[in-house]
């Protein structure tokens, strides 16, 4: 586990940007159709951005995290601790939702099954699970080749399969982009009038193309899988 402990100040500076995921927060909440509140774990938080964000949202978050510089750092405190993807310190069923955006790739292969195991392990039956990892079988830039720390970067069906055989529904196996939210990040002169448009009715229209502009963004660079404990 050193290895993956030692990012460090270093690491956080020069490579790790935070983009906001309001959006995503938001989705899920219009997903479950859930009106009590959620309890969500960040795996691989980092900083626990995330976590602050879930937590100004209404959610009840949470953030597991195995750099002693992050957990030093961390924007919120009390909320983040240590743990790691193969060894999450918490109890069975404990959420409704757990996200690992961009850590699966940072894991031994062999480590795989267990990681998904815990994930499942944690979530609540019907829970959700989204994750976020390196697409080798997009058709843009190779960037990600030159990570020495993207060990375990696999295909779509690799994961699939993986994420089925311990207990998973992979609902929808690529998200595209939010059009509200690309257009209102896209069109800042339109931001404001964008921004009118309720989240409940931009997700509702947006739903019956996520299935045919999914197999779009099986070329993109970055893989999105968004999968339900069904057992």
């Amino acid at each position: 586990m050193k290895f993956y402990a030692d990012y460090d100040e270093s690491y956080y500076k020069e490579r790790v940007k935070y983009f906001s995921k309001r959006h995503i927060i938001k989705y899920v909440w219009f997903m479950l159709k859930n009106s009590e509140k959620l309890r969500w774990l960040d795996v691989g938080c980092g900083l626990g951005y995330l976590v602050k964000e879930l937590l100004e949202e209404g959610v009840d978050g949470y953030g597991i995290e195995i750099s002693e510089f992050a957990l030093k750092n961390a924007v919120v405190k009390g909320r983040v601790r240590y743990g790691s993807i193969t060894d999450i310190p918490f109890n069975n069923e404990n959420f409704d939702v757990v996200s690992a955006f961009d850590v699966l790739e940072h894991i031994h292969p062999k480590d795989t099954p267990k990681a998904v195991h815990e994930i499942h392990r944690v979530l609540k039956l019907g829970g959700v699970f989204i994750m976020t990892t390196p697409n080798p079988c997009h058709l843009g830039n190779w960037n990600w080749v030159y990570d020495l720390t993207h060990i375990n970067v696999r295909p779509p069906k690799y994961w699939k399969k993986v994420l089925e055989s311990q207990g998973f529904k992979v609902k929808i196996r690529y998200v595209p982009s939010f059009l509200k939210y690309y257009v209102s990040y896209k069109y800042p002169s339109i931001r404001q009038l964008v921004e009118l448009i309720p989240d409940r009715l931009a997700f509702k229209f947006e739903e019956p193309l996520r299935h045919v502009l999914g197999y779009f963004f099986n070329r993109k660079s970055r893989l999105y899988i968004l999968a339900v404990k069904s057992r």
